[in-house]
């Protein structure tokens, strides 16, 4: 009796599966769908589920893309603010000739604030820019000596489109401002902590953020370098006086 029972509840099972089937068949349409590689088949009321998955995978999809925007805006605010304080320093070397040529030239009277500015665009010009002096290098008509700004930053000039880290554009300026300056000299302990500096932001691609979150080989490097300044660089003639 229980086999019975129970081989009628099947029969009885399949019947109304193939009678809901035949009803669907006649008032309304089936839909096969891939979601997620995976093929469903039901009509339009049974679709709204299954659709599910599919609008879950565009949502992510559009977080993705979302966040891989604000990374690109980001890097190009650091670009901006780079530039920025480039134009300001260009700023300062034009009102420094303009000041200069009335002091020198003595046709218009030289005032206290023209020697202020003289004094600020005078720390500029002798300093490093690696962002401005980068673009000089660009198109046809651009400089070609690009072993002479490799001596002056310890990177080629193409390499500044991949650098943003202000602390970054800082050191590469600070070493040019050095190298390149007839009143100050480095010691080779200076040169050599930029060199290792150099290296480590080589191998890490130009990584950015080293002096957030906890220390690294970059984070060590940045710092020795930094620390080396007060011993490791001179004027030229305390060093001419003590050889």
């Amino acid at each position: 009796m229980v086999t019975k029972s129970k081989i009628g509840s099947e029969k009885l099972m399949k019947q109304d599966a193939k009678d809901a089937l035949e009803q669907a068949l006649e008032e309304d349409d089936l839909y096969v769908e891939e979601v997620k590689g995976e093929h469903f088949v039901g009509n339009r009321h049974g679709l709204t589920l299954a659709g599910l998955p599919k609008r879950i995978l565009e949502l992510e999809q559009q977080a993705t893309e979302f966040t891989s925007h604000r990374a690109k805006v980001a890097s190009l605010e650091d670009h901006v603010g780079s530039l920025t304080t480039s134009i300001e320093a260009y700023k300062l070397l034009r009102n420094r000739f303009i000041s200069t040529f009335k002091r020198d030239k003595g046709l218009v009277n030289a005032t206290e604030a023209d020697r202020k500015i003289i004094a600020e665009g005078n720390g500029w010009a002798h300093g490093g820019d690696v962002v401005v002096d980068a673009l000089l290098y660009q198109g046809t008509e651009g400089r070609r000596d690009r072993l002479a700004f490799e001596k002056l930053y310890g990177i080629m000039p193409g390499d500044i489109r991949v650098i943003s880290y202000q602390p970054t554009i800082d050191i590469l300026n600070l070493h040019a401002g050095v190298i390149a300056s007839k009143h100050k000299t480095g010691s080779d302990e200076f040169y050599a902590r930029f060199s290792e500096f150099v290296k480590l932001l080589k191998e890490s691609n130009y990584k950015k953020g080293y002096l957030e979150g906890n220390a690294t080989d970059m984070t060590r490097a940045y710092w020795s370098f930094l620390n080396c300044i007060r011993n490791g660089v001179k004027r030229a003639d305390a060093v001419g006086a003590s050889d």
